[in-house]
């Protein structure tokens, strides 16, 4: 989000603050390359948003060729970017993140209760800003077939390393976020360049290039010599020229006459992702930046205002100025003030002091020398396995441990984003069998490296210190001092010697504490909008066993396989099936236990079955047939990301497919957790389940017509024997489940009533009888 009223700011003072980067193909090959630090998860954000429907289901397919077009469009023109991935959110933001998964529940209740024919538009489906499941693990498939280097960090935000990765190379910072500009008052980094102000020019026709004389274009023209593209990040055709603004922390900071330093203090004043400002109430955002910075100027010249001692009063002093109200609340002024100091501490970047955390030593604690060092990612098949420590690293900086990261730092609040479900409904990773294959991740991942547990809270401390049954639950918890702990022992002793009688209850030996073996994950809770926690208990550790990870493939397959429940029917399916089997099990097993009488309509159909089951495997061969020809750029982009995108979208289909992807996120997260990943064999689909899933192929094949070619969705009479081998395992032994077909009843007839002839015959004539009588 960055900071707030930021970006319209620079905005409204662009032509003081920024400076245009021209580049032209033509001369790409004269200057050197632009060194570009890219965020990633702002380029994912608005070119799928931008070009692609979020709520079908998901469009993987066409985003992984519009992600290799736009690198390659980027380096005709002399740009050779790297992009850096966030980590596991700080717990700061905790927050921040329930409020945006709350937001998302309320977008599918939004989505849920609109009309079919509105919701399925192109310009319909633009209110439903939810990103898919699967589109930053395509994204980054997509840069691994380029050869683009690629930063993953594994704990906080990626914004601090851009701007350290971009100082140490003297190159630019790309992205969404205003903080960029925020943080480059630290580092010694180019310049920032905001990702909805670049722009591609297209090249003028002959006719008007022979016109306007010497062939130039004018730049500041909109309406001649502009295309309209799928996404403002896309050329619409080759030879367009890319025009990308850059802003700095000085021009800014001279702007608003105040030191650099100052700057992270004027964002959390005005707020950002960490603090809500300094409570000024209703206005124009952009205009409070010039109101902070003058108030910010004039306390800063009072004297004494520049020492330590006084910094709290000196941030206390301009949150009473900034307030909206006269008299501010004392209790109220210090929770803003210390949001507002906090918020601050988060704009520190990485120090080059080396950490100790293994194994991602060099990824993992702000301010570690490694960071700086920007380590290539490793090519395919570079996976060393010394040992579970150094494979999971290895995993990590290629991008395939964002689910088990996050759990390892935090296991206290796991985040499981929802897809767009029905929120009427049950969530769908609430269910048994998702839940017992995610214990089986944490298990896996905990043995080997040990999740980081935290400690007992104050309460429980507090509850402990009065109450030794209590200290016992807590495992013998150390809560005084060591020499506290003597002396308390020898007064003990003095005392039972000089008092022979009964001895009272002996105090709870001072030994480290094991912390509880308990995972918080945060979701939708039942069939509620709301979301929570959930605390999710390991089983014991097995000490006889070495990580699991490290198994050979067939056992860590077999691990797989029995946590997802599957039956030898899928074991025996060929590899690359057998994720798409275990998550169409889930989908019909969860399903059923939700429904247990199947009058509630919750329960899976065999045509509905069969339909998604040939959708994916079509999706999958799709993948496997690619042969590049949509980076030819010759090819528009209006080609696949045309109307075949938008099916009709029933509340029915919709269900159907977010469940289908909730079970793919439940199976890759164990999969992670097993290093189960592509270069360990070619059939091995566990780690790219987007391969599965095409949401216009989804909701054409449910709705009874054939997907459009361009959803990446082929088909061969020769794959009916996987499409049949694949319902069958999945049905084996779980047919109750599916719903029963009830035949509608049929009405009975009307008995003809009979008419009897004007004559003295007995039989009833029809209408031309009649006529025919009269007429005799």
């Amino acid at each position: 989000m960055g900071v707030h009223g930021l970006q319209t700011f620079l905005k409204e003072n662009r032509q003081s603050l920024c400076r245009s980067i021209v580049l032209d193909p033509d001369g790409a090959s004269t200057r050197p390359p632009l060194p570009l630090v890219v965020d990633a998860w702002g380029i994912i954000y608005h070119l799928y948003l931008d070009a692609l429907p979020c709520a079908s289901g998901g469009e993987y397919f066409q985003f992984y060729r519009l992600v290799r077009r736009l690198v390659r469009a980027w380096r005709t023109v002399g740009i050779e970017p790297i992009f850096v991935f966030d980590g596991a959110s700080p717990p700061e933001k905790h927050n921040t993140l329930l409020g945006r998964m709350q937001q998302g529940v309320e977008t599918a209740r939004l989505f849920y209760t609109t009309r079919p024919e509105s919701r399925s538009s192109p310009v319909g489906q633009k209110g439903y800003s939810l990103l898919p499941p699967f589109t930053s693990h395509t994204f980054a498939a997509a840069l691994a077939s380029l050869k683009v280097e690629t930063h993953f960090v594994p704990r906080g935000e990626a914004d601090g390393e851009c701007v350290v990765l971009a100082a140490s190379i003297g190159g630019y910072v790309l992205g969404k976020d205003t903080d960029f500009v925020i943080l480059g008052s630290a580092a010694e980094m180019k310049g920032y360049i905001p990702l909805d102000l670049m722009e591609w020019v297209e090249a003028a026709p002959d006719a008007d290039a022979e016109n306007n004389g010497g062939g130039f274009t004018t730049v500041s023209g909109r309406k001649k010599g502009r295309a309209r593209s799928a996404s403002r990040l896309l050329p619409r055709t080759s030879g367009a020229t890319l025009i990308l603004p850059a802003f700095t922390s000085v021009a800014l900071a001279r702007r608003l006459r105040l030191p650099t330093t100052m700057l992270p203090l004027l964002a959390s004043l005005a707020g950002n992702d960490y603090s809500g400002g300094a409570g000024m109430g209703t206005g124009k955002f952009s205009d409070r930046i010039d109101r902070i910075a003058r108030i910010l100027r004039e306390t800063q010249a009072r004297p004494g205002s520049h020492t330590a001692d006084t910094a709290y009063e000196l941030v206390a002093r301009v949150v009473r100025k900034l307030h909206i109200r006269p008299y501010v609340d004392e209790r109220e002024l210090a929770e803003t003030v210390e949001a507002v100091v906090n918020s601050t501490i988060q704009y520190v970047l990485p120090t080059p002091v080396c950490c100790e955390v293994y194994p991602f030593c060099g990824e993992l604690d702000g301010g570690c020398a490694a960071r700086t060092s920007r380590v290539a990612t490793p090519v395919e098949g570079e996976l060393p396995k010394t040992g579970a420590p150094e494979a999971y690293a290895a995993a990590q900086r290629r991008g395939h441990l964002n689910l088990v990261t996050s759990a390892w730092l935090h296991p206290d609040r796991v985040y499981l984003w929802g897809v767009l479900e029905n929120p009427s409904g049950p969530s769908a990773r609430a269910g048994r069998i998702p839940t017992a294959a995610r214990r089986v991740t944490y298990a896996i991942v905990d043995a080997a490296l040990g999740l980081r547990w935290s400690g007992p809270s104050d309460q429980e401390l507090d509850v402990a210190r009065q109450d030794p049954e209590a200290a016992e639950l807590l495992g013998g918890l150390s809560i005084q001092s060591s020499e506290v702990q003597e002396e308390g022992e020898e007064q003990l002793e003095v005392e039972a010697e000089a008092n022979p009688g009964p001895k009272p209850a002996a105090k709870v030996p001072e030994e480290e504490v094991s912390p509880r073996r308990v995972v918080t994950e945060y979701l939708r809770q039942g069939s509620s909008t709301r979301v929570g926690g959930r605390e999710l208990e390991l089983p014991p550790p097995e000490d006889d066993k070495g990580p699991l990870c490290l198994e050979p493939l067939e056992k860590r397959l077999e691990a797989y396989l029995d946590a997802l429940g599957a039956n030898p029917a899928i074991a025996s399916l060929p590899t690359k099936l057998q994720p798409l089997a275990c998550a169409l099990r889930i989908c019909v097993l969860s399903s059923a236990e939700s429904d247990p009488n199947g009058l509630a309509g919750r329960r899976w159909r065999r045509a509905e079955l069969e339909s998604v089951a040939r959708a994916a495997i079509g999706c999958m061969h799709g993948w496997d047939e690619d042969e590049d020809e949509e980076d030819d750029d010759a090819v528009s982009v209006k080609s696949s990301v045309g109307d075949d995108n938008y099916p009709l979208l029933t509340n029915r289909n919709a269900e159907l497919v977010s469940q289908f992807s909730a079970a793919l996120l439940d199976t890759l997260a164990l999969a992670q957790a097993l290093l189960l990943t592509p270069d360990e064999g070619e059939d091995l689909t566990h780690l790219t389940p987007y391969v599965f899933v095409s949401g216009s192929a989804l909701h054409s094949l449910l709705g009874g017509v054939e997907p459009a070619r361009g959803s990446g969705w082929r088909w061969s009479p020769t794959w009916e024997h996987e499409l049949h081998r694949t319902i069958a395992a999945v049905l084996d032994g779980t047919k109750d489940a599916l719903a029963v077909a009830v035949s509608p009843k049929k009405k009975k007839k009307e008995k003809k009533v009979e008419t009897k002839g004007t004559g003295g015959g007995g039989g009833g004539g029809g209408r031309f009888d009649l006529l025919l009588g009269e007429a005799m």
